[in-house]
């Protein structure tokens, strides 16, 4: 048998030598290697294979899009009724035909109310896309700056605004990419937008920087306010349901199968909340957090699986919810008529959670999820309306617990829009906080190329007669991998 010792290290298994040489190869940031039995009784050695993102796959990602957004835009004249009207590209994911116009303008008019509210006057827009927000908010802004990446977007954008004599004084446009601060005034703006934007970033480090660009743009006292971002503890229930809509006819194992092949070759970037909490306790400068479920009367993908963040910078006076009294949906209050009871014995402030989100039971009926939760299903946009009626501001964010659950917390409605402690997370450590778009593409070739560098480093019996591509692997709570959870191979 052939030593199981390299030159770096003494490994205590031949799992963790094989382990050691995945993780070496490029292209992998994490790696696992257990023993399986096949139908056959054989065992085979199966590793699974978390994707990296190189710097050229940065790169490469980025371009990518930027392609995508200069054809989508170099050729197409603006919109006759001007700036902020151009839905260009926004299909539907489960029928990609366009997404009805009066629900893309409810949701531009959620967007914009919510900016509104944080009453920003000095305003960047990183990634301004076709202006769906800079056409209702720069005229009545003291400044507009925007950046996009996208040459043809700006040029288009340039045309629209020198036509318009409310907004060549005010607005800036500048042709950049979202993490580079060239030409951005430090600690200037009261309010940085990216909005429907960080989907196309290539990992999660990439939104980092971007989120450090724009901290040290924001003036003390300001926000960041991230919008549309995609929910990682959905993602799966995303895509059963597209291959459901798409291919109605297929058995639950084939689409099992598809959408694990579809996770880590997913190009837009997912995000779970957690990411942000934790971005926010690295830093000082930020004082809050508010993560809260999209709004909107609409059940489609632009409410179901989206949500925003404003990060709130040092100097702002938050009013912190993480300590609000909780009671438990379905267990604790049963209809929405008893909370004004249980309101009044909690002093008027309420956090009301595990309830099951009906804007995705279909969808986690269609996963295969049980129901795990005591309560009826409710709308977040039914309960807010409840709010609107009754006085009480609702804000509703994800649980933590479970994906298919959110949590309300209910005060209030004296006109404060600086919350922090509306999402509660729980132990990040025990699972991922986001996808790698930019290793997509990397995923289907990888098996082929690790299997060809590993023969060539390692005896043959360590080399893995199975490597799996997965998007995360499962933690136990310790941090440490959850070996009988990683999936069987196909």
């Amino acid at each position: 048998m052939a030593p199981l010792t390299t030159a770096r290290q003494r490994p205590t298994s031949p799992f963790e030598e094989a382990e050691a040489a995945l993780r070496g190869q490029d292209g992998v940031a994490q790696a696992a290697v257990v023993c399986r039995e096949n139908g056959l009784g054989e065992r085979r050695l199966v590793a699974y294979v978390v994707p990296g993102v190189p710097d050229a796959d940065v790169t490469r990602h980025v371009e990518r899009w930027r392609a995508v957004y200069d054809e989508m835009y170099g050729d197409t004249v603006p919109d006759s009724t001007g700036i902020g009207d151009d839905f260009t590209g926004w299909n539907s994911a489960y029928t990609r035909e366009p997404i009805p116009l009066p629900q893309m303008r409810q949701w531009r008019a959620s967007a914009v109310e919510r900016v509104r509210a944080l009453g920003a006057r000095r305003v960047l827009e990183i990634g301004v896309g076709s202006g769906l927000l800079l056409g209702p908010l720069a005229p009545q802004a003291e400044a507009y700056w925007a950046t996009d990446f996208s040459d043809a977007v700006i040029a288009r954008l340039g045309a629209q605004v020198a036509a318009d004599a409310r907004l060549e004084d005010k607005v800036t446009l500048r042709c950049q990419p979202a993490d580079a601060a060239d030409g951005l005034p430090a600690e200037y703006f009261d309010t940085v937008l990216l909005n429907s934007v960080v989907q196309y970033f290539p990992d999660a480090a990439y939104l980092s920087a971007v989120l450090d660009v724009a901290l040290r743009r924001l003036a003390p006292g300001g926000r960041i306010l991230v919008g549309d971002v995609r929910n990682l503890g959905t993602l799966r229930e995303f895509l059963t349901a597209v291959h459901h809509a798409q291919r109605p006819g297929d058995e639950p194992s084939a689409v099992r199968a598809a959408v694990d092949r579809a996770v880590p070759r997913e190009t837009e970037l997912h995000l779970d909340p957690g990411f942000f909490t934790e971005w926010a306790d690295a830093r000082d400068e930020v004082a809050a957090v508010d993560v809260r479920l999209k709004p909107g009367p609409d059940g489609n993908e632009l409410t179901r699986h989206r949500y925003e963040v404003v990060l709130h910078k040092g100097s702002s006076t938050p009013t912190h919810l993480a300590d609000v009294p909780a009671v438990t949906w379905g267990t604790d209050v049963h209809r929405v008529s008893g909370l004004e009871a249980e309101l009044a014995r909690h002093g008027g402030r309420l956090r009301l959670t595990r309830i099951p989100n009906a804007r995705l039971v279909n969808e986690a009926a269609e996963c295969g999820a049980p129901a795990t939760a005591e309560g009826t299903p409710l709308d977040p946009h039914a309960l807010e309306t409840w709010g609107e009626e009754h006085g009480r501001a609702v804000l509703c964010t994800w649980s933590a617990e479970a994906p298919g659950w959110f949590e309300a917390v209910i005060v209030p409605a004296d006109g404060t829009h600086c919350y922090g402690g509306v999402y509660r997370p729980m132990d990040t450590r025990a699972r991922p906080l986001a996808n790698a778009p930019g290793a997509s593409r990397r995923a289907s070739r990888l098996p082929a190329v690790l299997r060809r560098e590993l023969a060539a480093e390692l005896p043959g019996h360590l080399v893995p007669d199975d490597i799996v591509v997965i998007a995360h692997l499962p933690l136990t709570p310790d941090g440490t991998v959850d070996r009988a959870g990683l999936p069987e191979p196909d």
